[in-house]
């Protein structure tokens, strides 16, 4: 392949490509009109795309996860390279589900190791780094006020909170990103956004904490994880992710006695109490873990940027879901459907269609998660399969 028009495909960024009018063909196929993908398209320009279009209760409506409409092609070796356990994730979801084992593909896909070129995800969407918090001391909450909207809260238009005297923080969102890995002792990570009321930046350092507890109560020693913000500027929405430790994945038991993930997230802002504020009763909330919503799905990068047909192609991301949806391959004006070989919150190992090429060709892939919600198209270049040459044989004489 030309490293310029590798370079090129690269260079395609999403909104540009969105704003350009170069993914309204992909937008008019049939699976394209069917799930929505030019209104999906425009509305990940401020994110919290699933919630707005009540994707949750569209898959209800239909009888659930496992009667999902959104269900791709899955290759036979699929069940020897994942293992059953139990899911962190929404209500909607499945409790126990298919795991990929740890493995190559999964760890180059995992979210600290495969950084993306360029972030597809809206700027409110993005995560800043922060160093971990120090332990949490317990203390009585008050009681809270509800979060924006939906029980799991949003960003997505918030009415401004006026303060005339003073600081506050608030509390708007949290989302579910993924559900770790057992076999690596990793437990769930979650999204937090949180918004600064004050008419003046907060200098002062403050923790965000999460709290995985059986109870809706707060306690001292459940597990805990969280990040300390150094500053937030005047009417600021910053966007956290906190991963708790892997003891709250299997912190509960089941009717057998099994292990399985606690019951109730605490999400507490200012968690230490470091800020002077007037209204703290924004700084928090206690959900049932299966109420938090999902992020919406992401695909940041492919393992290569040009195959054959029939190659294997690793996809790395986050929100596609703890079990497969599908994944289309949009090439020559074709919608085609990649075989599935692994799948799990972050990443995706597929099969690219076999397609008879003669000359390369530009592809679009998209990740459908199971409750119809499309991430990112992601540009991929398609290349002839290499044949040998076979002479005709002489003529017989």
């Amino acid at each position: 392949m030309d490293p310029k028009r590798s370079l090129a495909l690269g260079r395609n960024r999403f909104p540009d490509r969105l704003k350009s009018g170069q993914l309204r063909g992909l937008a008019e196929t049939r699976v394209g009109r069917k799930l929505g993908f030019r209104r999906q398209f425009e509305m990940s320009r401020r994110g919290d795309v699933a919630r707005r279009m009540n994707l949750s209760r569209s898959l209800a409506h239909h009888g659930g996860w496992q009667s999902r409409l959104h269900h791709g092609h899955v290759h036979s070796s699929f069940v020897s390279i994942h293992f059953g356990s139990w899911y962190a994730g929404p209500a909607y979801y499945p409790s126990y589900c298919w795991t990929p084992h740890w493995g190559p593909w999964v760890a180059w896909s995992w979210w600290d190791h495969c950084l993306p070129v360029w972030d597809p995800r809206p700027r409110i969407c993005r995560p800043l780094i922060y160093s971990p918090s120090r332990a949490w001391v317990s203390w009585g909450y008050p009681v809270w006020t509800p979060l924006p909207i939906v029980s799991s809260g949003t960003w997505v238009n918030v009415e401004t909170v006026k303060v005339d005297k003073g600081m506050d923080l608030q509390l708007l969102a949290v989302r579910f990103v993924d559900a770790g890995h057992p076999e690596k002792q990793l437990g769930s990570r979650f999204r937090v956004w949180i918004r600064n009321n004050s008419d003046k930046k907060i200098r002062k350092d403050f923790n965000v904490m999460l709290l995985a507890s059986n109870s809706r109560e707060p306690q001292t020693n459940v597990p805990q994880a969280g990040v300390e913000v150094d500053k937030i500027d005047a009417g600021e929405i910053q966007t956290l992710d906190i991963r708790l430790p892997y003891e709250a994945n299997v912190m509960a038991r089941d009717s057998k006695d099994r292990q399985t993930p606690f019951s109730f997230l605490h999400v507490l802002v200012d968690s230490h109490r470091d800020i002077d504020e007037a209204f703290e009763e924004n700084n928090g909330v206690v959900l049932s873990r299966g109420d938090v919503l999902p992020v919406d799905p992401a695909t940041f990068s492919t393992n290569v940027t040009s195959a054959a047909p029939g190659t294997t192609v690793n996809i790395a991301g986050e929100g596609f879901g703890p079990e497969p949806g599908e994944v289309i391959v949009y090439v020559n004006k074709l919608e085609l459907q990649a075989e599935i070989h692994g799948w799990y919150d972050l990443g995706i190992q597929i099969k690219l269609p076999m397609l008879p090429l003669a000359a390369e060709a530009n592809a679009e892939i998209v990740v459908v998660r199971g409750d119809g919600a499309v991430s990112n198209p992601v540009p991929f270049l398609i290349v002839p399969q290499a044949r040998p040459v076979t002479p005709p044989p002489a003529p017989v004489k």
